[in-house]
């Protein structure tokens, strides 16, 4: 019983899949229209489901729905959404490959930001320009160890 616990343990510790000192950002707001402040210059880590993706002449762009990130930076689904994001990766990205509702996680630098109208309401998107991305398996939330105890009474009639 003792080695299964130890490795359940071990299991439970596994390492993130972007190997960084940056910390996820759960203190950046959503980025509304009307939101002018300055956008932060340092290293960011953020994650959430694709929504879009947009492929430019030089870059490509996936326009994705923020989620918090947990200690091994994945997102939180049942958590309240931060907003959107807009993340660039050079050249050209395949769709099929970054589909519409699978989840990331992505290590970059905030450059700038964009509007753009979600519906007909204006938009303040930040612009991440990725230096690492990392694609969720399906179904990855529901990974991991599980522990159940249980104690039950049994009454013999």
């Amino acid at each position: 019983m003792l080695p299964i616990l130890a490795l359940a343990l071990l299991a439970s510790c596994s390492t993130p899949p972007i190997r960084t000192e940056v910390a996820p950002r759960l203190d950046l707001p959503p980025y509304r229209a009307a939101d002018l402040s300055p956008m932060p210059a340092e290293e960011l880590l953020w994650g959430g489901m694709v929504i879009e993706v947009r492929n430019r002449a030089d870059v490509s762009e996936l326009e994705v729905l923020a989620y918090p990130l947990d200690r091994r930076q994945r997102p939180m689904l049942r958590a309240p959404t931060e907003g959107r994001f807009i993340a660039t990766l050079p050249g050209y990205v395949e769709r099929y490959d970054y589909p519409e509702g699978r989840f990331v996680t992505m290590r970059g630098f905030v450059r700038g930001r964009r509007e753009s109208l979600i519906d007909e309401k204006l938009y303040v998107y930040p612009v991440l320009e990725a230096t690492q991305i990392h694609l969720w398996p399906r179904g990855f939330q529901h990974t991991g160890p599980r522990f159940s105890f249980g104690v039950g009474i049994g009454v013999i009639r």
